[in-house]
Formats: structure tokens, C-alpha cells, sequence
């Protein structure tokens, strides 16, 4: 029996099972170098790092091999988008090619999944909700006689983030568990029990990384048991890593808690005291909402020496303390007193985290139409990642089109501890040479004058035209995507579809429809977007996407930096920088057959020094200085 690189090296060869069983399947040899390569890498403490040009094929390379193995794998997606794609399009394919039965199990958040609880209970309170949010909740019961999985995505009505999800789907704060009357209807305990028994499960990077969802979502019973973890979209793990082992904390999450103790009162009836310091908490954090709406700043370093700001908080925290100490008295009473105790004593600890702020970590107030959150983020996640790795016995992958800066891994590999990785090259098997024609064009301003949105207008409009329409504009700020999409308004016929406008699944199955249709979008666009063919030929970038130095994080690396006596520019702004703008350059070719022309409205790429850094990481494109040859070129593609 061949070993098992050999054997998934087979499957991808010119005459194996793939080229037999797929007619779609066109051979690669980078993607076969690729999978067989992951399939070397299966055994424990096993670690590969692969940056795998667009068009390799990467998701068959690494999902082939998962289905094989026999082992017991997690494949985690950068977007909930994209794990809807793999389950539903790409394991599909596969499935019916393999003889050996394999289980594939899809595993997303808490919010993701309907509460048939929460639906029944808004549904009986009509007086609290409004005529559209009645309408929606009337729609999600009918939708919900006929799902099997209660995932809401399933609701194409319905906008990713449409407040109505928030009352029909649970949080940790306010799922009752097997106390709950809808419990053997409950949609999330179907798909931990699915992913548990999997041979593969299907999971997203923010779900990995979540301390709640590892002890909330079932992922925490899965980890110890897999023996293989496969990260798709690598790139983004840095940041997830950062957000996610940091403390956040929000007015909503003190106004369940004491909504719920309320509740609880109501149920054991002789603690009126319970009720009191429910009230109390309440008015500590409206009392604290409306000293940090005085307030235009977001640095919490700078609001936590405000007088009426730590005086607020504070008696939130006492608030806190005194209710903790009241619920322990009723420990193994009642599940939801059990519940509260220990959301009221998580809370009280990370209240006082941002009491004592410490110098490790950075601090940021997040403002709500309604409410509040506090969030702090450590400067570096390794020790974190560290014990995360050894913690269990399997093997990893992390893959993406986008993990090398100038070539070379080591600004991925050291943010993610992953210092004594095996890591592989394979470019992209497009011709950009042929088939991209990138444009600095001359004369441009620099990227902070007065005048630059109107030049980029005037460029854009150009394109516009000389493509009919069929083109992103891909901006690094909100501001100047709406300064520009106000001013093409006045000039434009075609489509404009700007970012806001609907969801983002909305909008690009609008790009589609339409036909001539341009688009204006900020990060959200600059990845995951797979628009092929004639549908997308002009691909304009506004600037080189430096983050903001405003940005407390990016200040706060900067000043890490600094301190240690490191560069912050080329230690951590320079590379962020290239792999966003790597990402936005990748939404212009996704095919063989595609041809276009991207366009950057930053003369820094061509008259600074660290130019060069930048496009020696970039798909080596035809180049040209010249507005009037990209004009040129789009013309002849729109006509052909």
C-alpha cells in the first residue's frame, strides 16, 4: 500500500483519481507539490507554513488530504463566508470521489444559530417590538419549521449583522441550557453533536481563538481530540490572535446580568436582596455610560485618569462585588444562579482589569448607539500561542496566498510563535506579465492634499468609462470612499455600489447582476471576493494601506518598538502594509483567463525607497507610468 504523501501525490497527477473522477480538475504541479507536502507534515508537533499563490488550488490540496488522513481534523476558514463555501461547494465535490466514508461537520458560533427560546418569547411580547421587527420574526418562524440547521445564513433576507438577529439567537449570557423548554429543539447542541462526531469539522478563525467558544461552542471538547488543525487565510490569524486573547466587556453584558438575577429573584422569591443590587448595578453603568458620552476620545489610558470616569466605574465594580457575593449564597439553588454567579464574578474581574491597566496591553473605548464596550488588546500574543500549541498533541497547517513580505516568512512566523516551522513558496501559475497592467500614474498628489479626492474621481471616472463600469475602487478609509463615490455620482450613469448601502453578500450578488456595475469598498473588499471572467477588469487601490498612526494598537506597537530599540516602520508598519495591499492586488486576476488593470493612486510606490519592498511582493504585472495605457488596455478588453 503506497504511504500516504505518495498516495495524495498520485491523486493530484495528470492521470489520478482527480483527472479521472473531476472534469474540472486541470493539472497543477505546484498544487501537487503543495498537497503533498501537507500530507507529509500529518504526524504530532508537525508545524507547515505554505504560501500558496492565487490559482494553485489550495483549498483541494489541503482538503483532500483532511478526507484521506483517517485522522480527526479541523479546517478553520478566515470568514464564515468563506466556511459556507468549503462546506457546501468544495467538500461536496470531493465527497463522492472517496471510497472510505468520511463525516464533514460545519461548527459556527453561538449567534450563528437560531434560539427557538428567544423567537417564541418575542413573538408573545408584540407590544415590545416594532411592525418590522414582528414582520422579520414572523418570516424566521416559517423559515424555521423547515431548517434543519437553524443557521441563519440560510436567510438571504436577512443582513449579516440585522439587529432582529440579536433577539433570535443566544448569547453565553442568556442561553438557559438544558433548562430551556426549546432544549431538544436547540440548533447549536445539533451542531456540537454533528462536529463531535465528525471526522472533520469545519470551524472559523474567530471561533478557534475565542475563550468562550472554546468553553461554550463544543470546540472545547473537540480540540483534545483532533490530531490535525488546518488554518486556510493564515494571514488573518495575527490580528483574531490579538483581538481574541485580550478582555472586552459592555453595558449590554451588566444589563443581561442583571436582568437575569431579577429573573432569579422572581423564581426563589425570598431574596429580595438580589433584586437591590440588581437595581444597583443598573444605575452604576448607566452612570458610567453617560460619563464616557462626555467624552470625544477613545484611548482609555487617557479616560481611566478622569475623575468621573474611574469614580463610575468603580462603583460599577462594587456593584459587582457586592452581587457576587450575594449570588454565592445561592450556589446549586438554581441553574440560573449558578449561571450568574459566575458571569457576575468573570465581569468583576475584568472590570478591575481596566481599572489597573497594564503596560502590556493596549486600551481602547468602543462607543455604541446605545451602550458602550471596553477593550483591551495585548501588544504580543506568543506565550499565549505558545502554551495554545502545547497544549495538544496534533499537527498544523497555516496557509494563505498572502503570509511573506518581500519573501520572507519571518514577520508572519514571528507573530504567530512559530519559529522552527517547515515553510514552502509556490507562486501563482498565472501569466500577470500578460494578463495584469499595473498603473502608478504620473502627476499624482500626495496622499494627505486637499485635493486628492478629486483627482482620484477624475482617474476613476476615466476607467469607469474606458471598462464600462466593472470595476472595485478599493479604498483604506471610509472618508475617502464616500468623498469619491458623492463626487462619481454627479458624473457616473452606471451602478455605483458602495460599501454600507446593504450587506456585503447583497452588494456583490448586485456587482453580478448588473453587469456594468462599480463597486466602492474599504477592507471588507480588499479580500475574499472572487469575482472571475469579464465581471471585474479594473481594480483601483486609493493609497498604500498604512494603518492609521492614530490607531491605539498601531501606537502602541510603535512605542513597543521604539523602546526596545527596533524600527516601528520596518519592524511592524511596513509589513502590515504590504500584505493588505498583497490582498487588495489579489482581487484583480482569479483565473487563467482573466485580464485587467490595476491602478494605484500613491505615487510613494514608485518615489520612496520602500517602494521597491512593496512591489518585489507583488505578482510580477506589466508596468507603466502612463493613465493613458491603462485606458488603452481596458478599452481593448472591453471590446473583445
Amino acid at each position: 500500500m503506497a504511504r500516504f504523501p505518495t498516495k495524495i501525490e498520485q491523486a493530484f497527477s495528470r492521470d489520478g483519481m482527480l483527472a479521472d473522477k473531476l472534469n474540472q480538475f486541470r493539472y497543477r504541479k505546484s498544487q501537487q507539490q503543495l498537497a503533498k507536502a501537507i500530507a507529509n507534515h500529518t504526524k504530532p508537533r508537525q508545524v507547515l507554513v505554505a504560501e500558496a499563490g492565487t490559482g494553485i488550488g489550495k483549498t483541494f490540496a489541503y482538503l483532500l488530504p483532511a478526507l484521506l488522513s483517517g485522522k480527526k481534523v479541523a479546517i478553520s476558514t478566515g470568514t464564515k463566508n468563506l466556511q459556507d463555501q468549503l462546506f457546501f461547494k468544495d467538500v461536496p465535490a470531493l465527497l463522492p470521489l472517496i471510497e472510505a466514508g468520511c463525516k464533514v461537520a460545519l461548527l459556527k458560533g453561538r449567534g450563528n444559530y437560531l434560539c427557538p427560546h428567544h423567537l417564541g418569547r418575542h413573538l408573545a411580547d408584540p407590544e415590545n417590538q416594532t411592525p418590522i421587527e414582528m414582520d422579520q420574526m414572523i418570516r424566521i418562524r416559517s423559515w424555521a419549521n423547515g431548517t434543519s440547521t437553524g443557521d441563519m445564513a440560510e436567510m438571504d433576507s436577512l443582513a449579516e449583522d440585522a439587529p432582529i438577529l440579536r433577539k433570535v439567537t443566544s448569547t453565553n449570557d442568556n442561553c438557559l441550557g438544558q433548562k430551556c423548554p426549546e432544549f431538544e429543539r436547540c440548533f447549536l447542541k445539533r451542531a456540537r453533536a454533528k462536529a463531535l462526531a465528525a471526522d472533520v469539522v469545519v470551524i472559523n478563525h474567530h471561533l478557534f481563538f475565542a475563550d468562550s467558544s472554546l468553553k461554550e461552542t463544543g470546540f472545547g471538547e473537540l480540540l483534545p481530540k483532533l490530531d490535525w488543525i488546518m488554518f486556510d487565510e493564515a494571514h488573518q490569524l495575527p490580528d483574531i490572535a490579538l483581538n481574541r486573547f485580550g478582555e472586552r466587556f459592555n453595558s449590554s453584558s451588566l444589563v443581561y446580568l442583571a436582568r437575569d438575577v431579577k429573573r432569579l429573584y422572581q423564581l426563589l422569591k425570598d431574596c429580595k436582596s438580589l433584586e437591590t443590587k440588581a437595581d444597583d448595578l443598573i444605575s452604576w453603568s448607566d452612570d458610567l455610560a453617560e460619563a464616557l458620552s462626555k467624552f470625544g476620545i477613545s484611548n482609555w489610558l487617557e479616560l481611566v485618569k478622569v475623575e468621573s470616569v474611574i469614580y463610575t466605574l468603580g462603583g460599577v465594580a462594587t456593584a459587582l462585588a457586592r452581587l457576587t457575593k450575594e449570588l454565592g449564597f445561592h450556589i446549586g439553588r438554581d441553574e440560573l444562579a449558578d449561571n450568574c454567579y459566575e458571569r457576575s464574578a468573570r465581569l468583576q474581574g475584568i472590570v478591575e482589569h481596566f481599572i489597573k491597566p497594564e503596560p502590556s496591553q493596549v486600551y481602547l473605548l468602543e462607543r455604541r448607539n446605545q451602550g458602550f464596550s471596553l477593550v483591551s488588546t495585548p501588544l504580543s500574543v506568543r506565550d499565549k500561542l505558545t502554551e495554545l500549541y502545547n497544549q495538544y498533541h496534533c499537527a498544523w497547517l497555516f496557509t494563505s496566498a498572502t503570509l511573506q513580505v518581500d519573501g520572507n516568512f519571518s514577520y508572519f512566523t514571528k507573530q504567530m510563535a512559530l519559529d522552527s516551522a517547515t515553510t514552502l513558496t509556490l507562486d501563482s501559475p498565472f501569466n500577470y506579465q500578460k494578463q495584469a497592467l499595473m498603473c502608478v500614474p504620473r502627476g499624482l498628489y500626495e496622499p494627505h492634499d486637499a485635493r486628492m479626492a478629486d483627482q482620484l474621481t477624475e482617474i476613476a471616472d476615466k476607467l469607469i468609462n474606458a471598462a464600462d463600469g466593472r470595476t472595485f475602487l478599493l479604498f483604506t478609509s471610509y472618508h475617502m470612499m464616500h468623498q469619491v463615490g458623492e463626487r462619481l455620482s454627479r458624473l457616473q450613469t452606471r451602478p455605483l455600489l458602495v460599501q454600507g448601502m446593504d450587506s456585503k453578500r447583497q452588494l456583490l450578488h448586485r456587482y453580478h447582476a448588473y453587469g456594468n456595475a462599480v463597486l466602492l469598498g474599504t477592507s471588507a473588499f480588499w479580500e475574499g471576493v472572487d469575482v472571475r471572467g469579464r465581471g471585474l477588469c479594473c481594480v483601483m487601490i486609493d493609497k498604500l494601506p498604512f494603518v492609521s498612526p492614530d490607531d491605539p494598537l498601531a501606537r502602541a506597537r510603535v512605542n513597543a518598538c521604539e523602546r526596545s530599540g527596533q524600527d516601528p516602520f520596518t519592524t511592524v508598519q511596513l509589513p502590515q502594509a504590504i500584505l493588505a495591499l498583497k490582498q487588495g492586488v489579489g482581487r484583480l486576476i482569479r483565473s487563467e483567463q482573466d485580464h485587467g488593470v490595476l491602478v494605484i493612486g500613491d505615487a510613494r510606490l514608485v518615489h520612496r525607497p520602500y517602494g521597491q519592498q512593496f512591489l518585489a511582493s507583488l505578482p510580477a504585472m506589466s508596468r507603466t507610468r502612463e493613465l493613458d495605457n491603462a485606458l488603452i488596455k481596458l478599452t481593448q478588453l472591453r471590446e473583445q
